[in-house]
């Protein structure tokens, strides 16, 4: 086995020559979620470019389950998806000289069973303006005004095998947990 850790695409540009054995990619996190479908369909892309046709990629994806329990995981009682939105604003203070007030945000999320997808929001509580040293700049927000922080798209089995289909890949086997909330999807490249 021999893991590899960096950016994506430096990763995948790399991966040709890595070795002429079979090689297994995983891609394990929901991450994948993250990505609009075209985005998707083009990092599966770039990922069957970079693979031999006797390599596998192994991937996996949220499930589309219960609205109420995807809701309440984007918008829980804890408060740990609001903590980890409003640390991206704490980074862009210490690592862009910002002067963003966490304490004027608010976090919101919503699941939009239509389009399987979650996502969330930090609202400006006040009229205020935010400055960023960084990139020399200010920016104004008015009350109520969002800032898009995530999506996190929710998969059908049928959006799964398009996604591989479109890709130049089929699936060889679907794994499950045991409430089928997730899958872990075996794919091999089409030749």
């Amino acid at each position: 086995m021999c893991p590899l850790n960096g950016d994506y695409f430096h990763i995948l540009r790399s991966l040709k020559d890595i070795s002429s054995r079979r090689k297994v990619l995983l891609f394990l996190g929901s991450n994948i979620g993250n990505f609009t479908r075209e985005q998707s369909i083009a990092f599966f892309r770039s990922l069957r470019y970079a693979m031999s046709d006797e390599d596998l990629l192994f991937v996996g994806f949220d499930l589309q389950k219960d609205p109420h329990v995807i809701a309440a995981a984007y918008d829980d009682n804890e408060g740990v998806t609001a903590k980890f939105n409003i640390n991206l604003l704490t980074r862009i203070n210490r690592e862009l000289g910002s002067d963003f007030d966490t304490d004027k945000f608010l976090h919101y999320a919503n699941y939009r069973p239509n389009e399987g997808s979650a996502r969330s929001f930090l609202i400006s509580g006040e009229n205020q303006t935010v400055s960023i040293a960084a990139l020399g700049r200010s920016f104004e927000f008015a009350q109520w005004e969002p800032i898009f922080m995530e999506i996190s798209q929710k998969y059908s089995m049928r959006m799964i095998e398009s996604l591989a289909a479109e890709s130049g890949f089929e699936i060889k086997q679907n794994f499950f947990d045991s409430r089928r909330y997730y899958c872990d999807s075996l794919w091999k490249t089409i030749v």
